[in-house]
């Protein structure tokens, strides 16, 4: 009816925007720049579909652009900022977020993102301030809640933390993350029937949430209910392919049944999706010691020391794999840069006399059985197995103990 009414090509385009459809919306928005090329909303908006198409330049030139035309427009200043954050330029992004929240202080959006940068910088007490100006905004900003309970979850303050993830789901009773969240803030507070109320809400919510999954999963695990364990486990792994926990887990759980090929299997989809996961390297390494496939261990355990070389387990299972394959000057030589990186390990400690000792070199002889002999004096008055083999010790100059 008025082909030429900029506004409502303006309004479609935020309707195709609600839709998904990225390429009709920016139509109607330069169909609307075309009718009116100040109409900084639309400059705005369409530089927010170049963005959301990954087209990063397309994008701040609209930004640019929507800021000539009106240098006090904040949402373009807070989109600009946004754009620069996404790329990693946290300094250019704290600038225009305090140009937008100058401009308008009651900007909500702008104070919880200016708060998301400050946390990505370090500065924690900055970012607690922005999202606290957010809430003194918008009293009801569930996010800004979220932000400030993750804040005070990761300083320990698990009381404050559980607070506002609370005070979060009032605002958004559909909140799943803050769900999930405050789960592990009440687990970790001790209040595991309530954690588990929380996991499961967030299941209701969303049934494939893989992280609420997991922890229920480590819940059950810490009971002792293996099974149920398991299942929350292989219910994660189903949903996700991206997510390393769970898979680490039941490889666990497999050790432990015997099911070395399937735990073997875990560790190794764990590389597929991080295959710098040291940890899960030394893990398969020692299911493949256990399964008497040492040379495959052996080279884990070097995987792992290359890409973690202070990683003292690491070095510490090569030399067992390299003592237990007959390689004993190699292993001697691991179980030395294990002590190098952590002096006070004492199953090293004794595997070395041992390893030594098998050699014939008697190097330092005296000063290492009185070091095995206080190892085995203080674990066992601390009621620890002692980590000196009994048969070995049965073989050491150590006085009855």
């Amino acid at each position: 009816l008025r082909p030429n009414f900029c506004d409502a090509w303006s309004n479609l385009a935020s309707a195709y925007t609600r839709k998904g459809r990225l390429n009709e919306a920016a139509q109607c928005c330069k169909q609307a720049l075309l009718l009116n090329p100040r109409l900084v909303d639309a400059h705005s908006n369409l530089g927010n579909l170049m963005k959301a198409q990954g087209l990063v330049q397309e994008a701040y030139a609209c930004y640019l652009e929507a800021i000539r035309i009106d240098p006090h427009f904040a949402i373009a200043w807070s989109n600009l900022a946004g754009l620069f954050m996404e790329v990693g330029d946290l300094n250019k992004a704290m600038q225009y977020y305090k140009e937008a929240v100058k401009l308008k202080p009651s900007f909500a959006d702008a104070h919880l993102n200016q708060g998301n940068v400050y946390k990505a910088m370090g500065m924690l007490q900055e970012a607690v301030s922005c999202y606290q100006r957010a809430l003194q905004a918008r009293p009801d900003y569930a996010m800004a809640y979220g932000n400030l309970a993750t804040i005070y979850y990761e300083q320990r303050q698990l009381d404050m933390a559980i607070h506002c993830y609370n005070q979060a789901i009032l605002c958004d009773s559909r909140f799943v993350e803050a769900y999930n969240n405050m789960g592990n803030a009440l687990k970790d507070a001790g209040r595991v029937e309530e954690a588990i109320n929380c996991f499961q809400s967030c299941l209701v919510l969303q049934a494939n949430h893989p992280q609420a999954l997991t922890n229920l999963g480590n819940i059950y695990m810490e009971w002792n209910m293996i099974s149920t364990a398991a299942s929350f486990y292989k219910a994660a792994i189903a949903v996700t392919s991206g997510l390393s926990s769970p898979l680490n887990n039941l490889a666990v759980i497999y050790k432990q049944q015997g099911s070395y090929a399937d735990a073997i299997a875990c560790y190794t989809e764990v590389l597929r999706i991080d295959p710098t996961a040291a940890d899960a390297l030394v893990n398969r390494g020692n299911t493949f010691k256990e399964f008497g496939r040492v040379a495959e261990a052996i080279q884990d355990y070097i995987q792992a020391v290359t890409i973690r070389p202070n990683m003292a387990e690491a070095h510490a299972n090569l030399a067992s794999a390299y003592k237990d394959s007959g390689h004993q000057e190699a292993a001697i030589a691991s179980y030395k840069q294990a002590l190098c990186l952590r002096p006070d390990f004492p199953e090293v400690t004794c595997n070395l006399l041992h390893t030594l000792q098998s050699v014939c070199d008697w190097e330092n002889r005296d000063t290492m059985f009185r070091e095995v002999e206080e190892i085995i004096r203080r674990q066992i008055k601390m009621s620890l197995l002692p980590s000196v083999q009994p048969f070995h010790a049965i073989a050491y100059p150590i006085d009855p103990l």
